[in-house]
């Protein structure tokens, strides 16, 4: 019906555009025979006036009809509905291929059923089809086709081989055609190299993209695989040069961005990192950030080797995305750089992460080895910790060049330091229940688990969803849709007693079964994968869940939504996407649910994250503000003073802090408040106002970590002020029965006194050195006593007392002060 429905619109057409003699021809009976519409039609055809050809070609064929169904008529008819198809063709009408296929199928024995084929399937090329195309070359024979048609038809199928992956084919196709037609020679070059390329066999494709950097269609492309090739063979001069001339001549090519990248590769390997620097910082703005994870390594290693820290560890980040050696080595090196920024709690996390991989020993063994050292330099547990960490890396690493070093460490932590019945059971009396029966009891089963989920007990919910489920597919897939929410159920049990691989596969199911449903469980569905998702940190898959979730929900449960919102936040905060962070978070906030101070309070750790350190302020009192009664609060205020340490505004910082002890003084956030204010002291040198916070921190929040930690550094100050017997006064008057053994008391009394006489301060030094001995006679460290006693002495001329301090040291004939008392006793 549509054939003849265009045959009589062209016909219409022509009738209305013929000229007024053909009209008054006509008007006499002059009317052309259908054969001279015929050989109009074929003379346009072969002109190749594909569009003129349809209008003759088609009157020919509605008036040759009439004429007698001779032999040469029948004939003249096929080849007129041939030109007809093939003209469609050349005119790329989108019904081609089908006036093809049909005129093959009223003609199967037509002389042109070859080249009908060979179009056929050069429609489903051009359509992108390539399977398709393959399997309609499988009924062409080339090389009964013209020159021409026969070169385009090998490079159509040569290029469908390549397109469905099979190289091996492509590139015998192309070789053929290579040899015979130079019209496609440099496309055939182009693919065999490409395909020799991707096989890995880098010498046979160089040559033919060398052969095509004067090649018109080829000249922009060629060079980007010329650059990898030499990168993979190590001649890094010859790659910076190939990417250095595609940059000046097409910078705005779509290999730009790699090609900076092979820029900053070879010179990364020329030592050349400043230049390696600038190339990589160019090619992850062109990425947006989505660098190569071997680039990403070379820009933090770049970073590193020009003194850039703060920059390393972000770059380096993206290089940890696997489990394999190059993470392993980013890892190390990000530790290196926290180190070198001062931050040892994250370089710790870093060294714990290169130490727990097994790829390369040597790293391991580094990475071991500075682990236990931040830990030593970090833990509030210094013993436990610490004596842990350093046996572990002896007993894995005792040959390690570190192990000196491991084991004085080790001593020195010694020295310093001390986890719904009875319609079912009427059922089940039912020895051979019809459908009817059966399909009942999963509806009551179903029944019974949503009562036991209501009532939390989650593991006998389990059961009855699966036992309304499981027999759910003997109904067939009705059955399967009707029990669906069992399913779904199902999974929401699992997931609230933590066993998510279980409840991600229900889930995944429930939706696989309902792909065209969309409503509010289809949407707590996508919810709950996206929970899934966040808890397992598999945080892009956790926001294209929640982002579903969005999309479906229809706004009646606007705390959920509310939530989906806050959650895409989170995620874009995982990435460092602080912008969308924000979107998503204000968006959020705008829908006035509950957890809106949860929203602000993100948005203000986002501003911080940004170091918008004044804003992140602006934003907790706004919060304070809009939100009085929020659970965040406490924290936020903690935020505050925090911002405020980070912005360099100490003063600003423990007034904050000072807030919120007098106003939370219980919360464990208060704990580290009154810690920090401590700290801030300390960083300052007020030592007075140090010890009196720190002791306010030991003395109001006892056995906490922040105690210990207050403890520890009140222990550092009391040493430095030479004033141990005040630390010592000071822990036993302290809550919980703390106390300082005698020995530990020597040895810092001693440390005192030493560090004095290691300033050169001889006066103070021997006065603190005599009251040590005067309290510990035969303390652990009386002999070193007499010596620096024996030597101040003789620095000072007095004969009596290095006789006295001579002999005692004297009196043990195996110390390592022996021989030189003796000497300075032999002056006197």
């Amino acid at each position: 019906m549509k054939k003849k429905t265009l045959t009589r619109i062209l016909g219409l057409a022509a009738l209305c555009c013929a000229s007024p003699s053909a009209i008054s021809a006509q008007s006499l009976d002059k009317t052309p025979a259908p054969r001279d519409f015929y050989r109009e039609g074929e003379a346009l055809f072969a002109q190749k006036a594909y569009a003129a050809s349809l209008s003759p070609l088609q009157t020919y064929l509605r008036q040759a009809a009439d004429e007698p169904r001779s032999a040469d008529a029948l004939a003249r008819q096929a080849e007129a509905e041939y030109m007809l198809a093939c003209a469609a063709y050349e005119l790329g009408d989108p019904r081609a291929a089908d006036l093809l296929r049909d005129f093959l199928a009223t003609h199967p024995d037509t002389p042109h059923a070859n080249r009908v084929q060979a179009l056929i399937a050069s429609t489903c090329f051009f359509d992108e089809d390539y399977a398709a195309a393959l399997d309609a070359f499988d009924g062409v024979r080339p090389e009964w086709l013209s020159t021409t048609e026969r070169d385009d038809m090998t490079y159509r199928l040569a290029v469908s081989h390549l397109q469905t992956g099979d190289l091996t084919q492509a590139a015998v196709w192309f070789e053929t055609l290579r040899a015979t037609s130079p019209r496609y020679e440099g496309d055939c070059t182009y693919y065999i190299s490409y395909i020799r390329y991707t096989q890995g066999r880098l010498d046979e494709a160089l040559p033919g993209f060398l052969g095509l950097q004067s090649h018109r269609k080829y000249q922009a492309l060629v060079p980007y695989y010329i650059a990898e090739i030499y990168l993979a063979k190590q001649q890094y001069d010859k790659a910076e040069i190939v990417a250095q001339n595609y940059l000046s001549a097409y910078p705005g090519e779509a290999h730009a961005a790699e090609m900076l990248r092979v820029q900053g590769t070879a010179r990364y390997h020329a030592a050349d990192w400043h230049g390696a620097m600038t190339a990589l910082e160019a090619y992850r703005d062109g990425t947006d950030g989505r660098m190569r994870r071997d680039a990403a390594y070379m820009l933090g290693m770049a970073y590193c080797h020009n003194g850039v820290y703060s920059q390393a560890p972000a770059a380096l980040g993206e290089a940890t995305l696997a489990d394999d050696a190059l993470a392993q080595n980013a890892y190390l090196h990000m530790g290196l750089a926290y180190l070198q920024l001062g931050d040892k709690n994250k370089a710790r996390m870093a060294f714990e992460q290169a130490a727990a991989s097994d790829a390369d020993r040597a790293v391991k063994e580094q990475a071991a080895y500075n682990y236990a050292l931040c830990i030593h330099e970090t833990a509030y547990d210094a013993f436990g910790q610490s004596v842990t960490v350093f046996e572990n890396f002896l007993n894995e690493f005792p040959g390690s060049q570190y192990a000196p070093k491991v084991s004085s460490y080790l001593v020195d932590v010694y020295l310093s330091t001390r986890s719904y019945e009875a319609a079912l059971k009427s059922i089940e009396r039912i020895q051979q229940p019809d459908p009817m029966i059966q399909k009942a009891k999963l509806r009551i089963l179903f029944q019974l688990g949503t009562q036991a989920f209501a009532n939390a007990d989650f593991t006998a919910a389990i059961d009855y969803f699966t036992r309304a489920w499981e027999p759910a597919a003997t109904f067939g897939t009705r059955g399967e849709m009707e029990q669906s929410d069992a399913l779904y159920w199902r999974g929401e049990s699992y997931y609230r007693l933590g066993r998510m691989a279980e409840a991600a596969i229900d889930f995944e199911r429930f939706l696989g079964i309902h792909a065209t449903r969309k409503d509010e469980t289809v949407a707590l569905a996508h919810y709950n994968l996206g929970y899934i998702a966040f808890h397992q940190q598999v945080y892009g898959a956790a926001e294209s869940r929640f982002a579903q979730y969005v999309r479906l929900e229809t706004g009646e449960n606007r705390a959920a939504l509310a939530d989906a919102y806050n959650r895409l936040g989170d995620c874009c905060l995982r990435g460092r996407r602080f912008d969308e962070a924000k979107r998503y978070y204000a968006t959020a906030e705008k829908m006035g649910q509950p957890t809106g101070d949860y929203s602000y309070y993100q948005l203000a750790l986002v501003a911080g994250l940004q170091k918008d350190y004044a804003g992140k302020v602006a934003l907790l009192d706004r919060l304070a503000e809009k939100y009085p009664e929020s659970s965040y609060a406490i924290d936020a205020l903690y935020e505050k003073g925090r911002s405020y340490v980070q912005a360099g505004q100490n003063a600003q910082a423990i007034a904050t802090f000072r807030q919120l002890l007098q106003a939370h003084p219980e919360s464990p956030v208060s704990r580290k408040a009154a810690a920090e204010i401590g700290l801030l002291y300390y960083q300052d040198n007020d030592y007075d106002r140090a010890i009196e916070a720190y002791t306010y921190v030991v003395t109001r929040y006892p056995g906490s970590e922040e105690a210990r930690l207050a403890l520890h550094d009140l222990k550092s100050i009391y040493v430095e002020a030479n004033r141990v017997s005040d630390y010592a006064r000071l822990v036993e008057q302290l809550p919980g029965g703390i106390r300082i053994e005698a020995g530990e008391q020597d040895s810092l009394t001693y440390a005192a006194a030493e560090r004095i006489y290691m300033k050169g301060d001889i006066v103070p030094a021997k006065e603190s050195l005599t009251r040590y001995l005067q309290s510990y006679p035969d303390g652990a460290f009386s002999l070193g006593a007499h010596y620096n006693l024996c030597t101040i002495a003789r620095q000072q001329g007095d004969e009596d007392g290095i006789l006295l301090h001579a002999g005692k040291l004297l009196e043990y004939p195996d110390s390592p002060y022996t021989e030189e008392a003796l000497l300075m006793r032999g002056e006197v």
